[in-house]
């Protein structure tokens, strides 16, 4: 009888040698994305402000409002995490994203509401609604 003759070769057990994967390289400058969970009237003030002073992008302004409370602010006091329907995604760097996770190990929650919480002051401070051209 001879070599036997698969229907299909790739079911087929060979000799042949298989080349391992590479690992992909990450990205120096890749983003990391975290969704805020904010309620319905935060959500419209957030998707107004956006298409005013940022062309419609609500991620855009919610990153602009997370740094703000990074840099500007000391203190965060304690907020209910709730989860909503709505969210707002803050795309941050590597290392803005450290800076969060160091808060959420020192409040022992997760980075998602160290987040959470220094963004709901953070708006609260930059008093959305009545804002003038020049503060933005």
């Amino acid at each position: 009888m001879g070599k036997v003759k698969h229907l299909n070769p790739v079911l087929s057990s060979s000799n042949k040698k298989t080349i391992d994967p590479q690992k992909r390289k990450v990205r120096s400058d890749k983003l990391h994305d975290i969704k805020i969970p904010v309620d319905e009237p935060m959500d419209m003030i957030l998707r107004r402000e956006s298409r005013r002073y940022w062309n419609g992008s609500k991620t855009a302004f919610g990153t602009e409002i997370l740094l703000f409370g990074l840099e500007q602010m000391l203190v965060y006091p304690d907020v209910t995490y709730t989860d909503q329907p709505y969210t707002v995604h803050c795309k941050v760097d590597h290392e803005t994203y450290q800076k969060i996770g160091n808060y959420a190990a020192d409040w022992k929650c997760s980075v998602r509401k160290a987040a959470h919480r220094i963004f709901i002051e953070a708006y609260k401070k930059r008093q959305l609604g009545g804002v003038t051209d020049g503060e933005i």
